[in-house]
């Protein structure tokens, strides 16, 4: 079964900006509007990474019962929350502590740039893989194994 990455953002940036390295890796990317139809892609059998657009500033607690409910559906699966929004030390710090505790596996603010996105996606596809027992890793590299060279 494929991997799949799943992007759970209104104005599909995040979509633009991981589509060369899915396309790349052939994984099967989902791109989901509503938070029903994100869990609904959800599937405990298929190494995936979800990722999800916050807004802290105008969030009424949405992305946060997303984020809960996809790791309570699908523990395996790997949560990325992003955004966008220039928060205050103390805010980010905050928020960053809520989003792992509902599950996420990183959480990410500005700057964000392409290579740190697709770096976190594919390290968690990879780490996925492997959790969920598929075959597809013959093509990823850990830097780790090739510290010495």
């Amino acid at each position: 079964m494929k991997p799949q990455l799943i992007i759970h953002d209104p104005d599909d940036w995040l979509a633009r900006q991981l589509a060369d390295l899915a396309a790349e890796s052939r994984w099967v990317v989902r791109l989901p509007k509503s938070a029903k139809a994100t869990l609904g892609c959800l599937n405990a059998n298929r190494p995936t990474v979800l990722f999800t657009r916050v807004d802290p500033h105008e969030d009424s607690g949405d992305s946060c019962k997303l984020v809960a409910d996809a790791n309570r559906l699908a523990p395996d699966t790997a949560i990325v929350a992003v955004s966008d929004v220039k928060l205050p030390d103390a805010d980010r710090i905050a928020w960053t502590a809520v989003l792992f505790d509902l599950g996420c596996r990183y959480v990410l603010f500005p700057p964000l740039t392409r290579p740190v996105l697709e770096d976190v996606a594919s390290g968690l596809m990879a780490s996925s893989v492997q959790r969920v027992g598929g075959t597809e890793t013959e093509d990823v590299i850990d830097l780790a194994d090739h510290a010495d060279e």
